[in-house]
This record gives C-alpha cells, sequence and structure tokens, in this order.
C-alpha cells in the first residue's frame, strides 16, 4: 500500500511528522451519494449482502476525502442475523428483532449458521483489491451484541438487562461465549480476506459500571488473545472511563468518544484515535480550519495518534466543512 501511516500509529511507530485520519461512519448517512444507493434497497440487509454495493459504499469517502483508512462497509449485526435472528430496520427505530430474550425468547445460537457471513469476506477481498490505505474490519463486542440480543432493539433504559444479568449471571456468561467464539471465527475471516488490523465496537459497555471487566472486557481480552499479535486490535468502549481499565487487558489501541480527553493518554504506551465531536463540523468556515490547524499543532509529532470523531459521523454534518476540514489537514501533512 501506498499509505501506511494509519497503521503505523497504531504500532506507536509513525514517526513522521503526520497526522491519520480515518472517521467512524465516514462512509454512510451524511454523505448524498450514500443516499442515492441507500434508497435503492427497502432492507439494509439485503444492501449489505451485495459484496460491490458494499465496496461501492466503503469507496465512496475516500474518492471525495483525503484520508489514510478505509472500514469495511457493514453493520455490527451480522453476527446475531447469521446466527438466525431474524431482523429488519424500521425508520425511526433502527434495527428490530423479531425474538427478544427480555420477552423470553431464547437467543438464536446456530454456531452452523456463521457460513451466512462470507459476504462479508467477499465484499472485504473486493474492497482491499481496490484501494492503497489500510483496511479496517470490525465485530460488535459480545456485550453489545448480547445488548440487542436482549432488548430487540437499540434499548433506552437498562434496568431490565442489569436485572437479568444480575439474577442469570451464568447464562449471560455463556450466551456471551458464543458471542465471543462466533466474533474470533468472523474477526479471523475477515483478516484472511484482507484486513489490516480491526476495531471492535462495545458501543454499550459504558452501561456495565462496577461489571464491565467481567461481563465485557474479560470477553473483548478473549478476542484478542486469539487473534494474531501481529495485527492491530482497536477497542472502542462508548461512554467507559478507559483508563479505569488500562491494566486490566492487553490491548494497546483505544478509539476514545467525546467526553474522554485524548491528552490524558497521549503520553502512555498506547495509540488513541478520536474524540473529535462530529457537531464540531457544523461550526463556520473559520472554526473548522482552526480545529484542523489545532489537532496537526498539538499530535503531528505523536507516533501513537490518529485523528478520528468520537461517534459516528451523523446526517446532519455538511460533507463540504468535513472536506474543508481534510483539505486542511492534508495541506499541513504534506509540508
Amino acid at each position: 500500500m501506498k499509505n501506511s501511516n494509519y497503521l503505523k500509529a497504531l504500532q506507536q511507530q509513525n514517526a513522521d511528522r503526520y497526522v491519520p485520519v480515518w472517521f467512524l461512519r465516514q462512509a454512510g448517512r451524511y454523505l448524498p451519494e450514500y443516499k442515492a444507493v441507500r434508497a435503492r434497497f427497502s432492507d439494509f440487509f439485503e444492501m449489505i449482502k451485495t459484496p460491490q454495493v458494499c465496496c461501492e459504499l466503503t469507496l465512496q469517502p475516500l474518492r471525495r476525502f483525503h484520508l489514510d483508512a478505509a472500514i469495511t462497509f457493514s453493520d455490527i449485526l451480522t453476527i446475531p442475523e447469521a446466527l438466525g435472528n431474524e431482523i429488519s430496520f424500521i425508520e425511526g427505530r433502527g434495527p428490530v428483532f423479531k425474538e427478544a430474550i427480555r420477552n423470553g425468547d431464547n437467543p438464536k445460537l446456530d454456531i452452523v449458521g456463521f457460513k451466512n457471513l462470507d459476504y462479508v469476506f467477499e465484499a472485504t477481498q473486493l474492497i482491499k483489491s481496490k484501494i492503497d490505505v489500510p483496511l479496517i474490519g470490525f465485530a460488535g463486542s459480545p456485550w453489545t451484541i448480547f445488548i440487542y440480543s436482549f432488548y430487540g432493539e437499540s434499548p433506552k433504559d437498562f434496568n431490565l438487562v442489569r436485572e437479568f444479568v444480575a439474577k442469570k449471571p451464568e447464562q449471560t456468561k455463556e450466551i456471551l461465549t458464543t458471542y465471543t467464539d462466533v466474533t474470533i471465527k468472523y474477526l479471523k475471516g475477515q483478516i484472511d480476506a484482507g484486513a489490516d488490523c480491526l476495531q471492535v465496537f462495545d458501543s454499550w459497555g459504558g452501561i456495565l459500571d462496577q461489571g464491565y471487566e467481567e461481563f465485557s472486557l474479560k470477553f473483548i481480552n478473549d478476542i484478542r488473545a486469539a487473534i494474531d499479535p501481529e495485527i492491530p486490535l482497536i477497542l472502542y468502549a462508548k461512554g467507559m472511563k478507559i483508563m479505569l481499565h488500562l491494566n486490566a487487558t492487553e490491548i494497546n489501541c483505544f478509539n476514545l468518544d467525546q467526553n474522554e480527553n485524548i491528552d490524558e493518554y497521549i503520553n502512555k504506551p498506547i495509540t488513541i484515535q478520536g474524540n473529535i465531536d462530529p457537531n464540531d463540523f457544523n461550526q463556520d468556515e473559520e472554526k473548522v480550519l482552526a480545529l484542523a490547524e489545532n489537532i496537526f499543532e498539538k499530535y503531528s509529532q505523536c507516533e501513537n495518534y490518529v485523528c478520528n470523531v468520537g461517534s459516528g459521523i451523523t446526517p446532519n454534518i455538511d460533507p463540504n466543512k468535513v472536506g474543508l476540514f481534510l483539505q486542511r489537514l492534508r495541506v499541513l501533512n504534506s509540508k
């Protein structure tokens, strides 16, 4: 690949005066070219099960912007869907499972269904053949997949799942173990298909408080231990204060959300990416340019920093402002 600055940063070896950058959800929702493709499909899973379409959606932001990494266009719910859960994406509600643990349904754990994820591997191979930057593969954390399986949709109140875990900790861990085993196979499949690094999205880890290490991080650590140590693995634990758990994991790459302060971590022997608030791109042009300049000034000499947002880019963000930011950062990087 022509541009390996992102991988160098993940390895804490980015010795160039250069700030690598990619964004969470850099392809979806806010780009008009994405919206045009999405409008062709009534079902989200039909769209992501078409490798050529996933490749196109992955490439769209790379055509528009100067970015230092691509991430395969997919979804964290590919695993429960492949295991037998029927999932619909409903406007205004998001993903909705036909069955939910909270309703007394047993979670579908048909391991044989794993073969249904071949479409992700095909997309990964196709994307890899068309890019000259590192490719990021990803999966949801076992705990996050469990949360969706429990509620059957995006949760709004966590009392029910906390009560379930307190009453049935062993059953919870059995389910988490199955999700862990499948996630390991899934991520290894993405590596075999061409992914250069991996990111685990622990989107609901922040609700665990004192139980985080027991019910989430432990299983993420199992994933890390099972993956080739030469493959960087990034943890994005939304809503979780990562500083409290650095000594409880071998993971050394983290994506921080906007509630964290990168400066608390930047001098530690880990790689940090994040934590720009996507809404910062809705500021006036002068402030957007100043944001790029400030980031370059602070972090361009750090060997372990990646510029990224702290949560996925939302539909209200102006792509032109994102482009303005990235163009300014590119100019600074090229000096």
